[in-house]
């Protein structure tokens, strides 16, 4: 088996088209939705990329700046004590 070369971050321009996109998409599910939605995406997205991912470090990323305490996860993925 042939390992996958690890992607190459996206250009501005196209992170630019892939927020406007997601935002139409989030405004589509609606507000009773999002959640669920993001959710499903993210493990779409997980699942297309492969065990290359480093999920711990994309939550990692994603949980800066928003206020809340960081917490590491065990290997199942679940916050340690």
């Amino acid at each position: 088996m042939t390992a996958t070369p690890p992607a190459s971050p996206l250009p501005f321009e196209a992170l630019e088209r892939v927020y406007d996109q997601l935002a139409a998409a989030i405004d589509q599910a609606g507000d009773a939705h999002e959640a669920l939605f993001l959710t499903k995406l993210v493990m779409v997205m997980a699942h297309r990329a492969g065990a290359g991912l480093d999920m711990e470090a994309a939550i990692a990323t994603a949980l800066e700046n928003l206020g809340v305490p960081a917490q590491t996860l065990s290997p199942s993925g679940t916050p340690s004590s």
